[in-house]
């Protein structure tokens, strides 16, 4: 069991009946721990590295580092969330130079600078960001240990994190919300809406119990349950008229000025490999990191874009834009339902992921997300 897990299980289980069921329950817990705390000790120096060109400091890449302790990882949230090292040593009653000391023993573990410095106080680097956000998951985790445990067997109750992209989250998360408060009112949703970068670097971190990602990506230790092969669309703003056909060629859809995102976003690379395969070039007059901003050119009539339907239903009032389904070839990429490969799901996660499933396939068969669901 990791030993973290074992320190909490061991204040706070109760004697009861069923010591053997206690363990089991505790063991599982533990997995799903283990998994970033591993992820932090081995892995965290090289993704740094390779993801944002920070070296690692010579030597502290190998197993040889430091071990990394749960103090460390506390003093680090700490630190961040004060803005200095004076207001940390209040809040958690530790002197001043013993939280430096930690933090620095943590730095030299992980093998890269994880704050920055100032007599204004401290901010996180850019690598300390990412730890921060893996340590500030595992705390919560370990601080729902006694819930979890002592929970009948049959109860659903803890915390369960999921990360969606936006336009997915603002059309499931209000009626996943309800669903989970009228049957499993112990269930507490935490839901991250982000770009499939971050989704992918969280489920690799296994500090999510789940996600929706596009598939493709080429991601680790992870498991894919398919949901759709989505439709993307053309998008541009209605100026009255007849609705016209519902689908559009992507011949057509190339001429037209578009408003897109980056070429290391998913949805572009889609949109990208499919204009290539067909040799068309694509007609791109604005490209822009915000979706809100893409959105404003097509509501102001400045360009199109290509998106899918629950950008559409997030983004544009009902009867603005008119937005037509490409075809000849259609333009299309699998979602799926993905979780770290080597360790369960609670019971509280579970039933929120056939929830959410049945909610994404619900959509689909409604139409509102345009596809097909995966066989």
């Amino acid at each position: 069991m990791c030993a973290w897990v074992r320190e909490a299980v061991s204040r706070e289980s109760p004697c009861g009946d069923e010591p053997r069921a206690l363990q089991e329950r505790a063991a599982m817990i533990a997995g799903r721990i283990a998994r970033p705390a591993e992820y932090v000790v081995r892995a965290f120096p090289a993704q740094i590295s390779k993801m944002h060109g920070v070296p690692c400091r010579e030597g502290m890449e190998h197993a040889s580092s430091p071990p990394i302790s749960l103090r460390q990882l506390r003093y680090l949230v700490a630190v961040s969330d004060a803005g200095s090292f004076s207001a940390a040593s209040v809040r958690t009653h530790v002197a001043q130079p013993a939280l430096s000391r930690q933090i620095a023993m943590l730095e030299a573990s992980v093998g890269t600078c994880l704050l920055q410095r100032s007599r204004k106080g401290v901010t996180l680097t850019e690598s300390g960001l990412r730890l921060y956000g893996i340590a500030r998951g595992m705390l919560e985790r370990l601080s729902h240990v006694r819930a979890e445990i002592t929970s009948g067997p049959d109860v659903a109750s803890g915390v369960v994190t999921i990360a969606l992209p936006p336009n997915v989250a603002s059309m499931l998360v209000p009626k996943l919300v309800r669903e989970l408060e009228r049957c499993h009112p112990h269930v507490e949703l935490r839901v991250e809406d982000c770009s499939s970068l971050e989704r992918g670097r969280s489920l690799q971190a296994a500090s999510i119990d789940f996600a929706v990602v596009p598939v493709g990506s080429a991601l680790v230790d992870v498991a894919y349950d398919l949901l759709l092969r989505e439709s993307l669309l053309l998008v541009e703003r209605r100026n009255g008229g007849s609705v016209g056909p519902a689908t559009v060629s992507l011949a057509h859809a190339a001429r037209v000025r578009l408003a897109l995102p980056p070429p290391w976003f998913h949805t572009r690379h889609v949109i990208d490999e499919a204009a290539r395969e067909t040799g068309l070039s694509l007609n791109i007059a604005y490209e822009q990191h915000s979706v809100t901003t893409i959105a404003s050119l097509v509501r102001e009539g400045l360009a199109a874009t290509i998106t899918n339907s629950p950008a559409v239903e997030q983004l544009f009032r009902h009867g603005t834009v008119r937005a037509r389904r490409i075809v000849n070839p259609a333009i299309t990429r699998l979602v799926a339902l993905a979780r770290p490969s080597d360790r369960a799901l609670g019971l509280a996660a579970q039933v929120t992921y056939g929830i959410l499933r049945r909610l994404a396939l619900d959509a689909v068969r409604e139409g509102r997300w345009q596809g097909r669901a995966a066989k």
